[in-house]
């Protein structure tokens, strides 16, 4: 199984301007929520251990994870849904968020162990819920429990800059987290905000190959495709073309949501540190695929398992 933590929330989209007033689209979304969905319309046990709102939204979000085939781990809590306010220019996406007291960050550390499980594979987390306040410690520690366990942990920062309040408090955790995690994924985005020292990717490449462990490594460049590290060095792949885009939202989640999928199908989590090369291209291939499907749509709205065979 894969275990998925992080936040949960509605994305209200706006979709029109109408009598100067702007009409939204509410879309349940959340990166760790996105992939969550991902990850069980491809086939594989996903259980996800955030609280979500007994709000309406919270109906909305619950609905649509028990129809991507993903277990329900976490409570449901009165506190409301949390919101992200988006505009999409050329096909991507900016946000602004809105998460003081809602229900996707009441967590802690004991309901969270109760998920750990003896057929729990891999653990993944990332973006909002690590940016600060207590539940990223939370978060960190509980992080550390599934790892003494044996679990395999799985990162994406998907960094939100506008969100982060204490910059280097955040990049002191992300990075202090590359140290441990075995599955690592960020966008030269992330990469260069996070090492925001260096003025080039290349010098922040070799700072994080400095501090990274990770078995597994992978930079995605958007429409450039994926860069994968292998024998000290890094292996391209181009993007898998996408005849119409719609937009990228959850593009991302989409990609590494598929690479965790493609590990668990190909039972390669007990060799994940000595997989050949051809085996890391066929997981880029596989994970670029679905990432370009879900760009065909609207929203986040990955494929399912049957149109990526």
């Amino acid at each position: 199984m894969i275990l998925v933590g992080g936040e949960n929330l509605m994305d209200m989209i706006q979709v029109d301007n109408q009598y100067q007033n702007a009409l939204f689209k509410a879309i349940p979304g959340g990166s760790p929520y996105n992939l969550a969905l991902a990850a069980g319309r491809q086939g594989v046990r996903v259980g996800y251990v955030t609280p979500i709102s007994e709000d309406t939204n919270g109906d909305q979000l619950v609905a649509n994870l028990l129809d991507s085939n993903v277990q329900l781990l976490g409570p449901r809590v009165p506190e409301p849904t949390s919101l992200a306010m988006v505009r999409i220019e050329g096909g991507t996406p900016s946000y602004a968020f809105y998460r003081e007291g809602t229900a996707e960050r009441l967590v802690t550390v004991e309901n969270l162990t109760k998920n750990l499980t003896g057929d729990v594979a891999i653990f993944h987390i990332g973006s909002l819920a690590l940016t600060g306040g207590s539940d990223a410690l939370v978060w960190e520690e509980f992080l550390g429990k599934a790892m003494d366990r044996g679990v395999k942990v799985s990162l994406d920062p998907n960094v939100r800059p506008s969100l982060v309040a204490e910059p280097d408090v955040y990049r002191q955790r992300i990075k202090r987290l590359m140290t441990k995690v075995d599955i690592l994924k960020l966008s030269d985005e992330d990469l260069l905000w996070l090492f925001n020292e260096n003025t080039d990717e290349s010098s922040a490449l070799s700072e994080l190959r400095a501090i990274a462990n990770a078995e597994l490594l992978i930079l995605t460049r958007g429409s450039k495709g994926s860069s994968i590290w292998h024998n000290d060095k890094w292996h391209e792949a181009p993007a898998y073309p996408v005849d119409k885009l719609s937009d990228t939202v959850g593009a991302g989640d989409t990609f590494m949501a598929s690479v965790l999928v493609w590990l668990i199908k190909n039972e390669n989590m007990k060799r994940l540190g000595v997989l050949e090369l051809k085996d890391k291209q066929d997981l880029q291939y596989y994970a670029g695929k679905a990432a370009s499907l879900n760009c065909k749509k609207q929203g986040c709205n990955p494929p399912w398992e049957n149109e990526l065979l």
